[in-house]
């Protein structure tokens, strides 16, 4: 099936499908099929396929053989040939295990902006206290948390302060006592997004430098343990966490 050059929507809109399990991702956005009559620039419905890759050859916008007309198509190693003339706006960077079969998206036809507008986004923090010796701070969580019982987590908590700088300070105070007088902010990531049920998480990732050993938990965990980086790939931990730490970690440290 070819894919015309025909006006571009403001707005791809479909339901998603996904084939193939989950994994790292990229987003590739295809002109829309047929022209788009809407002055208003709604844009155009169809359906979006999630797949880890094809290895069929996309030679000058040809789709292979047998495919539905897709409004988008993501994935994660598209042939070099699909980053033509048919292709609008940038490749974007995404985690595959973000969507569900079924889910309701929207994609940005200018920016390739993704949406999934029947979930929702819950902004936290999460930081990582690092000692002179590499090793991370891990809590555990209680029985008594909303999500996530038992599993191993950084310092985390609702972005509900002024700036997300600021309530990791805060979420620090509270769950270990360590006070702001004894950090030092050494790195803070990009966004990182993870998906629990219908809701995805957008965590804003911290790494400080701290000289002290002396932990105070509260009520949202039972254990505290300082720890190699590489214990992340060991335990039961929250999702995303050792995405978390990638994103602060040291230059150099894997």
């Amino acid at each position: 099936m070819r894919w015309p050059n025909v006006a571009v929507a403001v707005w791809l809109e479909g339901e998603l499908l996904v084939s193939g399990p989950p994994g790292f991702a990229e987003a590739v956005v295809w002109k829309t099929p047929w022209p788009v009559q809407d002055p208003e620039g709604a844009g155009a419905r169809g359906a979006v396929l999630v797949v880890p890759s094809i290895q069929v050859p996309i030679v000058e916008g040809v789709a292979p053989s047998g495919s539905p007309p897709y409004v988008a198509l993501i994935t994660g190693a598209a042939p070099l040939s699909w980053r033509g003339t048919e292709l609008i706006g940038p490749v974007l960077q995404f985690d595959a295990d973000l969507f569900r079969t079924g889910d309701h998206v929207r994609v940005e036809g200018i920016t390739s902006r993704i949406e999934l507008p029947n979930l929702e986004e819950v902004p936290v923090v999460t930081s990582f206290l690092e000692n002179r010796y590499g090793e991370i701070l891990l809590l555990r969580r209680s029985n008594q948390v909303g999500t996530f019982r038992g599993y191993w987590a950084g310092v985390s908590g609702f972005f509900e302060a002024e700036t997300a700088e600021a309530q990791a300070y805060q979420e620090i105070l509270e769950e270990t006592g360590v006070t702001s007088k004894d950090l030092h902010l050494e790195r803070a990531g990009p966004t990182v997004h993870a998906r629990d049920g219908r809701r995805i998480f957008s965590v804003h990732p911290f790494r400080f430098r701290t000289e002290t050993r002396q932990i105070r938990l509260d009520w949202e965990h039972t254990e505290a343990e300082w720890v190699d980086p590489l214990e992340l790939g060991r335990r039961e931990i929250v999702p995303k966490l050792d995405r978390v730490w990638a994103a602060v970690r040291p230059e150099g440290n894997a």
